[in-house]
């Protein structure tokens, strides 16, 4: 249910990777809030709660917004240490010894999903799980929180969770969950009528088997819908958790071959070692996205076609950047 004022860009050079689209829209659209890590092994969540002032929601088509202001005559915003049994939030992220030891890039850690799945105006919790199932805390309104994981049908236990985001990716007013995970498949979750959710990820298009992360939603062709980004970082890491590299001299210098030529490069006389190329999807509007051509979607900042680099991604945001009206990619 939040909101923001997504564009696209023309001829911006970020530090990283800004990628710019060719099309021009100004719309309102509704956004996932940002993701978090959290450590890979054992973690107890605990949350930092604060106590707000608020005044009424404001109300515009597509999205509402409320000001949060600090505690009248307190002068020191801060937040307050909650115990994880006072909230109701019961949950582990387990990452075991076995899985480490084959897929180091799994230490990473995963992501937290916030939003209002219900429409009872109140922030819900979604919390990944890598080796286990993950779950779905629905706010009280009285400063807890209910699993209703089992309920609501989000424990997603056929993947190692790595980031989720909640956003109306079919337009019907209600929020889905996208679920990343690592080495696929992912998992697109619509809401139904009765607050229960369905896998339509073999239908959505999104089924790749990549080492995501995290994701971010916005209306980057500018037909109305959300349509998303998603970024990889790598399942197997050949120089960590062990390979065989070929190499040969080409005009004096060593060079690899065979099947990781792509992925590691020798550069200045040692090995390096990329990720996976981010992925961007279209929606149609009903949840059904279809893979971006990079070189045909988006210019470079001389104008050129955009060639999409292996690279190790972590996280994404979409937002206006350089307020010319359309949603910049930052990576």
């Amino acid at each position: 249910d939040l909101a923001c004022d997504l564009q696209l860009s023309h001829g911006f050079a970020a530090p990283k990777k800004m990628l710019q689209s060719s099309s021009h829209v100004r719309l309102l659209s509704p956004v996932s809030s940002p993701q978090g890590l959290a450590p890979a092994t054992f973690l107890i969540c605990n949350l930092l709660l604060a106590v707000l002032t608020i005044k009424p929601p404001a109300h515009s088509a597509g999205y509402r917004a409320i000001p949060l202001l600090p505690p009248n005559g307190s002068g020191k915003p801060g937040f307050t240490l909650l115990p994880a049994h006072q909230l109701g939030i019961d949950f582990t992220n387990h990452l075991s010894d076995s899985r480490v030891r084959k897929f180091q890039n799994s230490m990473n850690g995963c992501g937290v999903a916030a939003g209002d799945f219900n429409g009872d105006g109140w922030c819900d919790l979604f919390f990944c799980n890598k080796d286990g199932p993950s779950a779905l805390f629905r706010a009280t309104g009285a400063g807890s929180f209910a699993n209703v994981t089992a309920l609501t049908g989000t424990a997603v236990t056929n993947q190692i969770s790595a980031g989720a985001a909640f956003a109306d990716l079919n337009g019907d007013g209600r929020l889905d969950l996208f679920v990343s995970s690592f080495g696929g498949p992912n998992a697109l979750l619509l809401q139904e009528a009765d607050g229960q959710f369905t896998d339509t990820t073999a239908p959505s298009g999104l089924v790749g088997r990549t080492g995501s992360t995290s994701m971010a939603m916005g209306d980057l062709d500018g037909d109305g819908d959300l349509d998303l980004y998603l970024c990889n970082f790598g399942t197997l890491s050949v120089l960590r958790d062990g390979g065989q590299v070929s190499t040969r001299m080409v005009n004096g210098k060593p060079v690899v071959t065979g099947r990781y030529a792509a992925k590691i490069k020798i550069i200045d006389g040692l090995m390096v070692e990329f990720g996976e190329p981010d992925a961007v999807y279209w929606n149609d509007g009903s949840g059904r996205f279809t893979a971006a051509n990079w070189g045909e979607s988006f210019l470079d900042e001389d104008g050129k076609p955009y060639l999409v680099q292996p690279d190790f991604g972590l996280a994404v945001q979409i937002r206006d950047t350089n307020g010319d009206g359309l949603p910049d990619i930052y990576v």
